[in-house]
């Protein structure tokens, strides 16, 4: 075993394994607080362990209690507590001395936050305390925590005799980490004298203020304490409202108000302290109110906090329901920490101080069906449809009320199965059950991503129309409320809107107006969002390289440029480059050459394939180009579809130029692409043509020619021009009667 006090005299191998296990544990303390850092904590407790350093296990033993009672898991935390005293109890001798006293004191602490939670017995914390309290006296370690806790455990069990003796025996001992002006020690003191005697704990916390040398009328929130004083501040304006001097804590609480602010208040400041100190003051208690709301598990541990909001809420609406459904889950938090300690002095606080000059209570009949209010996250969500989403209005899903987490998290993971529905009509039904889901929750991350998950898999399957509209809802939905959707997911949307307009360019089932509006929404959706300009300038040299527009494509593809510039830390040069290549490449061959040659220098391995698959294709004449390419699909063991973004068509072309069978070439392509749809019409004709060249017997030949027929008339009729037709018709299909511009349909 190694002692912490010998761990600079260890040799160079084990000394190093002692630092690995401190940087181990420094990271882990950035990491968040929740399960899976308390997991990290264990495998780093085992290795501990393994090497023989109880120093740092009893640290991490204290972390992982740390983690736990934050996520309101007492029972779990008092187990690790628990476990923390056995590694002391054997190692003791082995932890730095200091570390030994706080371990062992942090037991007031752990017991004020345990003791809040009734599903954890008195018993059992009171046994903990015992264990901690001879392991202090055997250490000669100061024992003042041990008092705190359990004055803490009297408290909870509603005696006041004994709460007041073990504070007198808390203030007397005065250990370190305990002295009567420290800010936390009071808070946690002054609470346990209020239960059962206002007045004293009043005077006490004067006499703590004016030897701190706080003004609770004039507070100022510049000093380096403020968000400690104002908890202090905030106590003495509640305990003067339960002196009945109202007047008195409305001046503290608007001393606060102008200090810090409400939101200020709604984070740093005790809730059911705070909450009836502004109760002349709705709208800055308000923001309290929904912030407690936002943060409670809703499951009545905290019943103090939840009778406060309840009495906000119902003074607001005396016949509201979120009022009356807050006070019969205050009510019964008060009653499970009676029946735990076998008293009253939780439902009589009820009684006295919350529900007092309340109407008469009305118990709302969901209250008593189990399958609704026997559910946590069923009970939490109709408590927060009460009111709270609708005065929250949106919702970030990485931000949710923490009562409904794992809702949000399931929604979420239901809306990514829409890439996955089998039918259009599935994915139809079960976009619209996500979107009213998304509605109830208010989860703006949802609402933006259904439609846009909606529509991809239409895309997918062909059906640009509802691609177009799909995503038109998606933007509509950022412009609603953009802040609230989560920047990774939002992000991601306005990677596709490039491809959108693509697609949708492509296809003759989408009007220009459409089109047009698309862009212009997409317009006012990055003046919003601030997301990158250059899309926009690529999508309008889309268009202007499709009507063959060869004076505005370089007009747009200059604004690209200058985007490219001033955005270059936003953007992934090397794809806008080759989306560039394939917009020029029939019209300007040495402008697309320049670029391509700049992909193929700053690529990465997938753009290099398609940048020299392009040079393949731009310079025919050219042998080496030709071989670089044969060397470049040998690389990906003659794999067709992984030569990155470059059109089917180009690949088709290029291949058939190396003297092979472009059979096989073209079913690779077309399986790549789920058999084609209308922006595939390149790929489309030229499969069709090369197969009625090469295997005149396949039935697809034929089949293939018609449909790039068809897609090329319908663009034609939407572009009222002949483009498509003649594109078609000139580049594969020479001679074909059917492709002249202006002939009648077979």
């Amino acid at each position: 075993m190694i002692s912490y006090a010998d761990v600079d005299t260890l040799d160079d191998e084990r000394r190093a394994q002692v630092a690995r296990l401190f940087e181990r544990a420094d990271s882990l303390h950035d990491l968040p607080d929740d399960l899976g850092t308390v997991e990290a904590w264990d495998e780093l407790i085992e290795d501990c362990e393994r090497v023989g350093f109880p120093h740092l296990v009893a640290s991490a033993r204290i972390s992982q209690c740390t983690i736990l009672v934050k996520g309101g898991l007492a029972a779990e935390a008092l187990e690790v507590f628990v476990a923390l005293m056995r590694t002391i109890s054997r190692y003791g001798d082995l932890i730095a001395p200091s570390n030994v006293a706080l371990h062992l004191n942090s037991v007031g602490t752990t017991a004020m936050t345990l003791v809040d939670d009734p599903r954890v017995p008195l018993e059992r914390i009171t046994r903990l305390i015992d264990l901690v309290e001879q392991e202090m006296r055997r250490r000669g370690v100061d024992v003042t925590g041990a008092y705190v806790a359990r004055a803490a455990v009297a408290a909870a069990a509603g005696d006041a005799e004994a709460t007041l003796s073990w504070i007198d025996r808390w203030r007397a001992e005065s250990g370190e980490g305990w002295r009567a002006d420290d800010g936390g020690v009071i808070q946690m003191e002054i609470p346990l004298i209020a239960r059962f005697d206002v007045d004293r704990a009043a005077d006490t916390l004067e006499q703590r203020l004016r030897a701190l040398g706080i003004d609770p009328f004039a507070f100022d929130a510049g000093t380096p304490d403020r968000l400690s004083d104002l908890k202090l501040v905030a106590l003495l304006g509640f305990l003067r409202v339960r002196q009945g001097r109202r007047v008195e804590a409305t001046v503290i609480g608007d001393a606060l108000v102008a200090a810090v602010g409400a939101d200020v208040l709604a984070r740093e400041a005790v809730a059911s302290y705070v909450i009836p100190v502004l109760e002349e003051r709705p709208e800055p208690a308000g923001v309290v109110v929904d912030h407690v709301l936002a943060e409670s598990a809703l499951d009545g541990t905290d019943w103090e906090a939840i009778a406060a909001v309840a009495r906000h809420r119902i003074l607001l609406d005396p016949a509201g329901e979120e009022g009356a459904l807050l006070r019969a889950l205050a009510q019964e938090g008060a009653q499970q920490h009676d029946r735990r300690g076998t008293t009253r002095v939780h439902e009589r606080e009820l009684e006295e101080l919350w529900w007092a000059g309340l109407p008469e209570a009305r118990r709302p009949a969901v209250v008593d069906d189990p399958e609704v209010w026997g559910d946590p996250e069923a009970r939490a969500e109709l408590i927060l449809a009460a009111g709270w989403f609708e005065r929250t209005g949106l919702v970030r899903s990485d931000d949710p009320p923490i009562s409904l987490k794992y809702r949000y998290q399931a929604l979420l993971g239901e809306t990514m199965e829409l890439l996955s529905a089998e039918s259009a009509s599935e994915a139809e039904a079960l976009a619209d059950r996500l979107r009213t889901r998304a509605g109830e929750l208010r989860c703006a991350t949802s609402l933006f991503l259904v439609p846009l998950l909606h529509g991809l898999r239409a895309g997918q399957a062909g059906d640009i129309a509802t691609l177009v509209a799909s995503y038109r809802r998606s933007q509509e939905e950022l412009l609603r409320g953009a802040a609230w959707v989560v920047d990774e997911i939002r992000a991601m949307g306005e990677r596709f809107f490039a491809t959108v307009v693509e697609q949708a360019v492509a296809s003759p089932d989408v009007s220009w107006d459409q089109i047009d509006r698309l862009i212009g929404d997409e317009t006012e959706v990055r003046a919003v969002t601030r997301a990158p300009l250059a899309p926009l300038s690529l999508v309008q040299a889309e268009i202007a390289a499709h009507r063959g527009d060869v004076e505005r494509l370089r007009t747009e593809l200059g604004e690209l440029g200058d985007c490219l510039l001033d955005e270059a830390d936003q953007l992934d040069r090397e794809a806008i480059g080759l989306e560039m290549v394939r917009l020029v490449a029939r019209y300007s061959p040495g402008f697309a050459t320049s670029v391509a040659a700049q992909v193929l220098l700053e690529g990465d391995a997938e753009q290099i394939r398609a940048a020299t698959t392009w040079m393949a294709w731009l310079h025919p004449e050219d042998e080496a180009t030709t071989d670089r390419f044969a060397q470049v699909l040998a690389s990906v063991d003659d794999d067709v579809t992984s030569l990155g973004v470059v059109p089917g068509w180009v690949v088709l072309e290029v291949v058939a130029r190396t003297g092979r069978d472009p059979r096989p070439v073209v079913d690779a392509l077309l399986a790549d692409v789920d058999g084609g749809t209308a922006s595939d019409l390149g790929l489309l004709a030229a499969s069709g043509a090369a197969l009625l060249a090469t295997a005149p017997q396949d039935p697809r030949g034929p089949e293939l020619r018609e449909r790039a027929l068809t897609i090329a008339r319908g663009l034609d009729a939407r572009d009222g021009g002949t483009r498509a037709t003649a594109w078609v018709g000139e580049r594969w299909y020479r001679g074909d009667a059917a492709f002249v511009p202006g002939a009648a349909r077979p």
